[in-house]
């Protein structure tokens, strides 16, 4: 190759790393991922916790996970036929009266709490309101509420005047992946209303990206769930305690141990039974699913990291320097020649290119827990092949020469 030609490769193979690290964003600022990569990231996940061991999880003592599927009330609820209270409907909502008792025995006895979440759905009025309305007027630590977002795409706040936010799961194919920070960007998830209160850091919204401290961050991250549903099983190392139960024992228990319980520890407050969501590790109680993309966000696991940046860069420029060689030369792999069929060899044409998306794609998750597209950026390298061959190199053997 001359030096002329090296020029114009280095050139090519510039432009086309940077293009393809804005494909690999836009990707990754999309809420949902493509169907088909839910097995590769399903593996990869696997394999980085079960064979190679790397699970790093929280400590039981750092955080209390409370159920309230079984504290419900009724209250009465309008007609959905004469649109007015007619005392013959009602529907079962969550306990006020309790949440209040528990919130007030956190308030006395616990210490040095970071953060409460409460993934409950306060959207239904009830006469009970004002106990539990006066419990979290007076609660000294931080305290986040779910909402929900309507059909018109606005947020529904809690009835209740505390920082709240966005508690939905999006999936693919009834599979959850991403967790966006921000709804329809303008409105934040649980999860970063949490991380933002318990680290006490600004958090803005710029269209794909958020930054957090100052920092660029993932808007949609995948989650990389540190607790999974046999992490909650019966020989699990977390345990979910009911709410009525914690309430009756505290009748009896000694002071000391319910300060012990509450102390120091994230508390996590919602439906583990009743609001559960299919993600690639199994049934997950919504909850948890909070928890996991709560800790995401503790462990900066969602930020733009410069070696993450630099290792992306170097790949995309040796994957767009390969296929510029491949149609400079005009060489094929062994594979590509035994193809008989035009399908064939383009099949044959992209396994390499797979290898290496997929490889790359191992490596970036291992190293610093992102994954990358595969499908989107195997096609664009298809795309690069034809147009270099096209018309780069059209001028055959004579235009190849020269480069």
């Amino acid at each position: 190759m001359t030096r002329k030609g090296r020029i114009g490769a280095i050139f090519f193979c510039s432009a086309s790393s940077v293009l393809m690290l804005f494909l690999c964003f836009l990707w990754l600022s999309m809420p949902r991922t493509f169907g088909d990569e839910a097995f590769l990231i399903k593996w990869t996940s696997l394999v980085k916790k079960t064979v190679l061991g790397l699970d790093e999880k929280p400590a039981p003592e750092d955080f209390l996970y409370i159920d309230v599927s079984r504290s419900k009330r009724l209250v009465e609820e309008i007609d959905p036929l004469f649109e007015f209270y007619t005392g013959f409907n009602h529907t079962a909502i969550t306990d006020r009266e309790q949440i209040a008792d528990l919130l007030g025995a956190i308030a006395t006895y616990g210490d040095s709490i970071p953060l409460v979440i409460m993934d409950v759905n306060f959207r239904d009025t009830s006469v009970h309101d004002s106990f539990l309305r006066a419990a979290l007027d007076s609660f000294p630590f931080p305290i986040a509420l779910a909402s929900t977002l309507s059909a018109e795409k606005d947020t529904i706040a809690p009835v209740f005047n505390k920082p709240s936010g966005v508690a939905m799961y999006m999936s693919v194919d009834n599979t959850f992946m991403k967790y966006p920070l921000y709804y329809e960007k303008q409105y934040p998830s649980l999860p970063l209303v949490g991380y933002q209160l318990s680290q006490k850091l600004p958090t803005n919204s710029s269209g794909w990206w958020v930054r957090l401290n100052d920092k660029l961050s993932l808007s949609n991250p995948i989650i990389d769930f540190k607790i999974r549903p046999f992490d909650l099983s019966g020989t699990g190392r977390y345990h979910i305690h009911e709410m009525g139960s914690l309430l009756f024992q505290f009748t009896f228990w000694e002071e000391s141990d319910i300060e012990l319980l509450f102390s120091g520890k994230t508390i996590i407050i919602g439906d583990f039974y009743n609001d559960t969501h299919d993600t690639v590790f199994g049934q997950m109680p919504g909850p948890v699913i909070v928890h996991n993309a709560y800790l995401s966000l503790v462990e900066n696991e969602t930020l733009v990291q410069t070696e993450w940046i630099v290792f992306l860069i170097l790949l995309f420029f040796w994957l767009s320097w390969r296929i510029y060689n491949e149609e400079r030369l005009g060489s094929r792999s062994w594979l590509w020649q035994r193809s008989q069929t035009a399908l064939g060899k383009l099949v044959a044409d992209s396994i390499d290119d797979t290898f290496f998306l997929i490889l790359g794609t191992i490596i970036s998750y291992l190293f610093f827990n992102i994954h990358i597209n595969i499908l989107v950026l195997l096609i664009y390298l298809k795309i690069m092949a034809y147009l270099l061959r096209k018309f780069w190199f059209r001028g055959g053997k004579a235009k190849s020469a020269s480069t």
